[in-house]
């Protein structure tokens, strides 16, 4: 059994819940307040929601309940849920707009990011660390370019949110709000299909989770500067 799966089993179904429920609030709201997901559109049905995460269709309506209440969407009965119109503004969307390439952003996350395992071990509650496996989940289920990226990124903005340092959570969060403004692209495009990217990602951030939820710092810290490493020079020959 993996150390993400024992973690699931003694947090508890309720404890589960709550975690997967933060997992999908935070991949909304970071759309919403990234301009993503612009005011009035459409979010995904609970049903997709559902499936996307692998979590019940009550936590995902408890999440969707969470987002209404903040005023970042609203429910029309028999039309489905939207970004309100006011979203951005309320939520105090605090990037600049700036565009960085793909290589300058993995330079920098190499100068950081291994580091965060650290904080992570020492501070994340065992709910943060079951919520990890939630982005697993969605990243297990990506079936398209999109979703991969939204799933991936996700998974490494709730570690970085783990840390508890909010100055690293922010710093982050530019660097998804950059990506999603380039539509996730990359130098050369997409040559291979989602699913061969897909599987070599999932194994890297599988281990990179397991290694966190057993607390070993040392080892999420080498894993995620592997992953880093070769995803930089992947693009460097591209």
């Amino acid at each position: 059994m993996s150390a993400s799966s024992r973690s699931a089993r003694v947090a508890g179904p309720r404890a589960q819940s709550d975690a997967f429920s933060q997992a999908i609030y935070q991949s909304l709201r970071g759309q919403i307040i990234d301009g993503h997901m612009q005011p009035g559109s459409r979010l995904p049905t609970e049903r997709a929601l559902a499936a996307r995460f692998r979590a019940a269709r009550n936590t995902v309506r408890k999440t969707m309940t969470r987002l209404v209440q903040e005023g970042l969407v609203v429910r029309h009965v028999g039309r489905g849920t939207f970004v309100a119109e006011a979203a951005g503004a309320s939520a105090g969307r605090p990037h600049d707009g700036a565009a960085y390439s793909l290589t300058e952003i993995l330079e920098a996350r190499l100068l950081f990011e291994p580091g965060l395992a650290e904080l992570v071990v020492e501070r994340a509650s065992d709910e943060d660390l079951l919520a990890l496996t939630s982005h697993l989940e969605a990243l297990k289920a990506a079936r398209t370019w999109y979703e991969f990226k939204e799933a991936k990124y996700a998974l490494h903005l709730a570690i970085a949110r783990a840390s508890r340092n909010r100055f690293v959570e922010d710093m982050f969060r530019r660097i998804v709000a950059s990506r999603r403004r380039s539509g996730w692209d990359r130098p050369g495009g997409h040559p291979l299909p989602v699913s061969a990217v897909r599987e070599a990602a999932l194994r890297d951030n599988v281990a990179i989770v397991e290694a966190l939820a057993r607390r070993d710092a040392q080892a999420a810290r080498e894993l995620i500067r592997t992953s880093l490493l070769r995803t930089l020079l992947s693009i460097s020959g591209s």
